[in-house]
């Protein structure tokens, strides 16, 4: 298909983004004279009556929501070559994730943040809406009168009704904000998931980084944030949704709860010195304070207060594993707990199926990229599973493929718990063939030894000691 130079009355004057699904570009409206953004969707999918259905159904929700905390949608329309678009506002301020890339926010700015984005879900949650794809990169920035800046949800592209939620649901989401049960074929996804998805962006906001998993308190990272907004974030990101905040309106008022309370105490700073220990008490006391006014934003973090990375706990330093893929390769090994799975372990693969070379091209066996995925494969396990495009293999970046195998080995690995034999070898072999192939051999196939034998010497390598 041809770049094209206008849609309807809308110049287009550069891109902004593109996706397997659709690209996003600035125009301008003449007759407003104001700036725009049309989401054209991608020309291989125009045919695909389903995808054209979805493409103008997530039109059709944010035109009905009509609210400023989410992107608004004031046209629609389709270009010449047959190629649907709509307009809607745009972002001159880019991304939460771009926002994010120099580090967590003050704590309060986070907390503000974090209950401007929680109100917007709740606004969908009212209209029955369910996004199911919450993180930053889906959060944009515009200016506003005054100095001052909006915030806006955008992308609802996987986004259901609620009244669909109950048909047959594939793995949808993108890795460290999506609900476990995302993660599961027909796992039924609800409005919970998406209270999940608001406590890992609200743990993000905070530490630096999505969550862990099992999660951590954001505390952990930086004692200035207080117990009950631990809580409240833990909370949210409960594996079990039945344990979870049961909306985010909840969610939101308990962080609200705990702002609240901290600003409280920090306006009563008499101590009670009485019975043992004064001094002590009184230390406790200061130190007390000062965590309140460092969370109440009257200080602000400086380098020192950035979350460190923590790479060196999971993969040895000074190793040859490659600097820009070590975060994927921790988010993707600790995915989920699993006998064998770990960052040193998906390391250890990487190395035996590509030597960390993210141009890999095999269409021989048609595998591509830093983890060898096979396309109709990769198809279920990328952010939004089945609901997005089979990728190219252009499009099989290390970005894409190497969570997906932290995606695939928790899902299939769950059939290997009785196997005998070393359980991330097992693993291995099963991302080299599948489960079902290792269960009936009872551990590693002959044929696959050599694989995992690599595996296992990249293993020992890149433990950290």
């Amino acid at each position: 298909m041809d770049t094209p130079t206008a849609a309807g009355r809308y110049r287009i004057d550069s891109l902004l983004g593109s996706g397997g699904f659709a690209s996003v570009w600035l125009g301008h409206d003449p007759d407003l004279d104001s700036p725009v953004a049309v989401k054209i969707l991608a020309g291989h999918w125009t045919l695909r009556t389903d995808v054209r259905d979805r493409f103008v159904q997530e039109a059709r929700l944010l035109r009905r929501a009509d609210s400023h905390r989410l992107v608004q949608v004031f046209d629609i329309g389709e270009l010449s070559d047959g190629r649907p678009y709509f307009v809607m506002t745009y972002a001159d301020r880019g991304t939460l994730g771009e926002r994010l890339a120099g580090g967590p926010l003050p704590p309060a700015d986070a907390l503000r943040t974090a209950r401007e984005i929680i109100r917007g879900v709740q606004e969908l949650h009212d209209l029955g809406v369910v996004h199911r794809d919450l993180k930053p990169s889906n959060v944009l920035l515009r200016s506003a009168p005054g100095g001052g800046e909006r915030l806006m949800i955008a992308d609802l592209g996987i986004a259901r009704t609620e009244d669909h939620l109950s048909s047959l649901t594939l793995p949808a989401g993108s890795p460290g904000y999506m609900a476990p049960e995302q993660t599961q074929v027909d796992g039924a996804p609800d409005r919970r998931a998406d209270v999940y998805g608001l406590g890992a962006l609200t743990h993000h906001l905070l530490t630096g980084r999505p969550p862990a998993v099992p999660a951590r308190p954001p505390g952990d990272t930086t004692p200035a944030i207080p117990p009950g907004v631990d809580a409240a974030v833990l909370r949210a990101l409960e594996p079990d949704r039945e344990r979870r905040w049961a909306s985010a309106a909840d969610f939101g008022d308990a962080l609200d709860r705990a702002a609240t309370a901290t600003r409280a105490a920090a306006r009563s700073p008499r101590a009670r010195t009485r019975g043992r220990r004064p001094v002590l008490l009184a230390g406790a006391v200061a130190a007390a304070v000062v965590a309140t006014a460092a969370f109440l934003g009257y200080t602000r973090w400086g380098d020192d207060g950035a979350a460190s990375d923590g790479q060196d706990k999971w993969l040895r330093a000074g190793s040859d594993i490659p600097g820009e893929y070590r975060d994927l390769i921790v988010r993707a090994g600790t995915w989920c707990e699993m006998p064998g799975l770990s960052p040193a372990l998906i390391a250890a693969m990487l190395k035996t199926e590509s030597g960390f070379d993210p141009d890999l091209s095999d269409p021989s066996k048609d595998e591509y990229g830093i983890a060898r995925w096979t396309p109709r494969v990769l198809v279920f396990w990328q952010p939004g599973g089945l609901d997005n495009p089979e990728p190219k293999p252009a499009q099989i970046t290390p970005e894409l493929s190497i969570p997906a195998m932290g995606r695939f080995l928790c899902y299939w690995g769950k059939d290997l718990k009785n196997v005998p034999g070393d359980p991330a070898l097992n693993l291995a072999a099963t991302y080299r063939s599948s489960s079902k192939t290792v269960v009936k051999a009872g551990g590693v196939p002959a044929r696959f030894k050599p694989y995992t034998e690599q595996v296992r010497r990249h293993l020992d390598d890149y433990r950290p000691r």
